[in-house]
């Protein structure tokens, strides 16, 4: 798992990268897609942090008290389900804007929903579009 460090800056004005960003925890197994993604919404402005599975994401989600998860719901050991789960039975679930973006889902959205997850997302999906999702979500 990875963070990626604020930006500092020095001098008396004000810049974007004084102010302080928004986390963003990103839950995938697919290393190659959750590079990208952090590459994005770092490039976005967003403070990144990663994790390859849902006991790794509940540990960052602990630690660093992210503002948004973007979270695969197919993942070997602890999967997405299971991190919802360990969510809505600490009371965490609601708290924060989960986007569900999976390939497969063995449920209707509405039950997702339903449970507190703020979007759903197929793979394969539109960069734009999600990181547009991203930025309307941590800004309500």
């Amino acid at each position: 798992m990875s963070v990626v460090q604020q930006q500092q800056s020095g001098g008396s004005e004000k810049r974007i990268g004084d102010v302080e960003k928004k986390r963003v925890l990103v839950i995938d197994d697919d290393i190659p897609l959750r590079g990208m993604l952090a590459a994005a919404l770092r490039q976005a402005g967003f403070q990144v942090l990663l994790a390859g599975d849902g006991a790794e994401g509940h540990r960052a989600f602990t630690i660093h008290h992210p503002d948004l998860v973007l979270l695969d719901l197919a993942m070997p050991d602890v999967n997405g389900w299971d991190f919802l789960q360990k969510l809505q039975e600490t009371g965490h679930l609601g708290n924060v804007p989960i986007v569900v973006v999976s390939a497969h889902l063995r449920v209707e959205p509405q039950a997702l929903l339903q449970m507190g997850v703020a979007a759903i997302l197929p793979k394969p999906f539109n960069l734009p579009d999600l990181l547009t999702l991203i930025e309307h979500l941590v800004a309500a």
